[in-house]
């Protein structure tokens, strides 16, 4: 009678775990920026293009048809489904058909093979070329794979993704392209979104989440934050200085790579924290603004999404 007393006892444990499990997994499915982030997905469906592609009008196709792949992967999906009718080319063929026009340089040869591997394919054999091969080229010396952090960075993503090991000189290579603010430079001066990838790549190449140069780097972030809890890509800037979606997305991600919750702590600030900043940007029809009114939909909504489904980079597909 004991020992059915303490079967039964455990038997009630054990089922309330998995129905707190499940009621938890429900509540993360029904999250506001769970629901904005689906929201979107659909919008950017509306989008795709004949060939397979999204386009934002300026810069090559491919780019920020790996943006969508990721977007879609980070919310669960296919992106070898994503095409606008039967017989049609998909992202995935899209993207097989045009990487040798993207792919020239580190930092595209990179994303796409972070892209690649996302979507679960082989970066050694995708569209017949080696892209890993490739980006190996661009080594000066070990580990060396960019003059720029942007560029290192993303090669120490693609290392991730596809599975091979960081060198430790990338890492360090990375730490010391740092400027004394704790910003990274990128082709345009130091911003926001050049210290979140780099942040991304730094703990993907095994950097300690509270070592100096991550730390300096969240005090860079505490002087770009908004009132409203979103970030600008840099301030003081003749631009402007208001919040928009691409950097606040990118920051967010980064602070979750490093272990810091966005909506939470000394990222909350009265009006809000970066993931509301966000939610504030989209419209009815799913798509998520650079900033009410201003720049491409597309491409704020793309890099949008993975932060409001709290992904950070490397993505892997399931």
């Amino acid at each position: 009678m004991q020992n059915r007393t303490r079967k039964l006892a455990l038997t009630v444990i054990v089922l309330a775990l998995l129905l707190g499990s499940a009621a938890s997994c429900a509540k993360k499915a029904d999250s506001p920026q769970t629901v904005a982030a689906n929201k979107a997905l659909e919008w950017l469906r509306t989008q795709q293009q004949e060939d397979g592609s999204l386009n934002i009008g300026f810069g090559h196709p491919a780019g920020v048809t790996c943006d969508v792949v990721l977007a879609i992967v980070s919310s669960g999906g296919d992106p070898s489904t994503w095409r606008t009718a039967t017989g049609k080319p998909s992202l995935i063929d899209y993207l097989s058909a045009s990487a040798g026009e993207y792919a020239v340089d580190t930092a595209s040869t990179g994303k796409l093979i972070v892209t690649i591997a996302a979507a679960g394919l082989d970066a050694g054999t995708f569209g017949g070329k080696d892209w890993l091969a490739l980006l190996r080229s661009f080594a000066q010396t070990p580990g060396s794979y960019d003059p720029g952090a942007v560029g290192q960075a993303w090669a120490i993503l693609a290392l991730k993704a596809a599975g091979q090991p960081v060198p430790a000189e990338a890492v360090t290579l990375l730490k010391s392209y740092q400027l004394e603010t704790g910003a990274w430079n990128s082709a345009f001066g130091p911003d926001t979104d050049t210290v979140a990838i780099v942040l991304q790549a730094l703990i993907a190449g095994g950097e300690s989440k509270d070592s100096e140069a991550i730390r300096k780097a969240l005090a860079f972030f505490e002087t770009q934050q908004n009132d409203d809890g979103g970030f600008p890509a840099i301030k003081p800037s003749e631009w402007g200085t208001d919040t928009n979606a691409n950097s606040t997305a990118n920051v967010a991600m980064a602070l979750m790579a490093v272990g810091q919750d966005p909506a939470a702590g000394k990222w909350k600030k009265g009006a809000g924290d970066p993931l509301s900043a966000l939610l504030k940007l989209q419209t009815g029809d799913g798509k998520i603004e650079f900033q009410p009114g201003v720049g491409s939909p597309v491409m704020s909504t793309v890099q949008a999404i993975p932060a409001l489904q709290g992904k950070t980079l490397p993505l892997r597909s399931k």
